[in-house]
């Protein structure tokens, strides 16, 4: 991810004399990555290797691809590769941080109320809010931004220069150099992360809120309101209508009750001689006029309900005058 303004990797070559890169066979898991880069530029928007870095997150995050780095490639001759055990750990650590940082940074933009701002989304906010991701059940909560920085520690950034003589920071992928391979995992898993927020689709990005999907996906446009009732994938739309309505209706029913509850109130305290339950209804029909006509047979159907919610704002209200 670059920390200053955006560059094409041609300009990073000081001269315009053409360059030839060697690729020996250590560095053959690097070799598209180079290649991307070099003839589309790593920062171009828009351009082949955004578009491929991300399908790749994707992919990875969807468990359709497992190939994120040289441990997974074909053995290569010199490179001393960890054991089998060893390997399947560092799958592991890697798909299950890479899911974490994408998790713990949707979670960021979605307030108590469940209602959901994609550009609201960050790593780092005020000193008293830390954004941070669950890995595991087993693993205490990681604050994302020191995750990021102690990974950036051990994979230090280089210096890049524009043509027009300007500086960037530039951030390479994880060598592997015989060190940890789960700590070789978290650090490709930061780098994929970092590639994510780099792009323009950090806000794009979302998670299938239906629990029998739970996918990842890329929307067509970034949102410009909020999302009130989850977000869904294009294959669950229909699921999260169903879901939209089901919740619309339980919320109009809440608003009802409430009303009701207070009319419950004050036709008891006021003796009226009128049919309750008429009465009621009268004063819902009030409120909400001809959109949620009702009558006295609703009030009597949900009498139980209406006297619980009664009971409840009664002992709230107790609560509140006590504090």
């Amino acid at each position: 991810m670059c920390l200053a303004r955006r560059f094409h990797t041609a300009n990073v070559l000081p001269d315009a004399e053409t360059k030839v890169v060697e690729l020996v066979a250590l560095s053959a898991f690097y070799a598209h990555h180079l290649l991307m880069q070099i003839l589309d530029g790593k920062n171009h928007a828009g351009g082949l290797y955004e578009r491929f870095i991300l399908d790749m997150i994707l992919a990875l995050l969807n468990g359709e691809e497992t190939r994120w780095g040289i441990l997974n490639w074909l053995p290569i001759p010199g490179l001393n590769p960890p054991s089998a055990s060893q390997c399947e750990a560092a799958n592991a650590a890697f798909i299950t941080r890479l899911r974490a940082f994408v998790d713990g940074f949707i979670q960021t933009g979605i307030d108590s109320g469940g209602i959901e701002t994609p550009s609201s989304r960050r790593v780092r906010a005020s000193a008293d809010e830390s954004p941070i991701m669950t890995v595991s059940a087993d693993e205490a909560p990681v604050v994302i931004f020191d995750e990021i920085y102690e990974s950036w520690r051990r994979n230090l950034p280089r210096p890049l220069l524009n043509g027009d003589g300007t500086m960037a920071i530039g951030v390479n992928q994880p060598r592997w150099e015989n060190q940890d391979p789960e700590l070789y995992a978290r650090d490709m898993a930061t780098y994929y992360f970092q590639e994510l927020l780099s792009s323009p689709f950090w806000s794009r990005i979302g998670k299938c809120a239906s629990s029998d999907c739970k996918r990842y996906f890329l929307r067509k446009r970034q949102r410009k309101t909020a999302i009130k009732r989850g977000s869904y994938c294009g294959s669950c739309k229909l699921i999260g209508g169903a879901e939209r309505t089901r919740l619309s209706r339980e919320r109009a029913k809440r608003e009802m009750l409430q009303v009701a509850a207070q009319a419950w109130q004050e036709w008891g305290t006021r003796r009226r001689r009128t049919d309750r339950a008429a009465w009621v209804a009268n004063r819902i029909n009030g409120v909400f006029g001809a959109t949620r006509f009702i009558r006295p047979k609703w009030v009597n159907q949900n009498r139980e309900a209406i006297e619980t919610f009664f009971d409840h704002e009664q002992l709230t209200s107790r609560i509140s005058v006590g504090l």
